[in-house]
């Protein structure tokens, strides 16, 4: 069975952590795709959010300030209220602003194209420095839970079903005495004579 590794977002491939050959597991960074857009607004995001940290604390400095003044008498409640209010606004523009990067943040995140399964990769169609769009293919996988493709002689059809059993030599995979396993699927036409059906059997080897 062969599943693609595939973008999840668009951008230009500027890594890639696997090749042709090489066994992966489940949810390895295979590639990594980037977006210069994100990383601008990322940088934009960065600066805003380093002012805005300044300006809240400088107004909770202001508003510590005028609720101890209030006390003492010397400032009204009008001018706590308007300090407050000043806190409050740049406390929650803090708040909006490192949301967004939190969103940017994950995009960019989502730039890490993975293995969807235990497998080894057959085929990388890509090079670095490539422009992919979002769904395209990176790599594709061959998955480790191997499949025993059967082609039996036709006159043998009646006896192939899914759910039978299947006995397999020793010597055939390399061990001492039989193997067993079961029929997954009987596929309906017959090639060259042969019926052809799939298999699920333990242990069948590696690459």
């Amino acid at each position: 069975n062969v599943v693609p590794a595939r973008a999840r977002i668009g951008g230009t491939l500027v890594a890639l952590a696997a090749r042709e050959g090489d066994s992966v597991a489940q949810g390895q960074v295979v590639a990594t795709v980037g977006d210069e857009k994100l990383a601008l607004q990322m940088k934009s995001l960065d600066a805003q959010i380093a002012g805005l940290e300044a300006q809240f604390a400088q107004s909770q400095s202001d508003l510590t300030r005028a609720q101890e003044l209030f006390v003492r008498g010397t400032v009204s409640k009008t001018r706590v209220d308007e300090v407050q209010t000043a806190f409050n606004v740049v406390s929650n523009l803090l708040k909006a602003r490192v949301a967004e990067r939190s969103v940017l943040q994950q995009q960019v995140t989502e730039g890490n194209v993975l293995a969807p399964a235990v497998g080894r990769v057959l085929k990388v169609p890509v090079t670095v420095g490539t422009v992919v769009l979002p769904g395209e293919t990176i790599a594709t996988i061959a998955e480790r839970n191997y499949v025993l493709r059967l082609r039996v002689p036709e006159r043998h059809a009646r006896c192939l079903e899914a759910g039978g059993p299947v006995r397999i030599a020793g010597e055939e995979l390399g061990t001492s005495g039989a193997q067993f396993g079961t029929i997954r699927i009987v596929y309906p036409r017959i090639e060259d004579g042969r019926v052809i059906a799939d298999a699920n059997v333990a242990n069948l080897g590696d690459y």
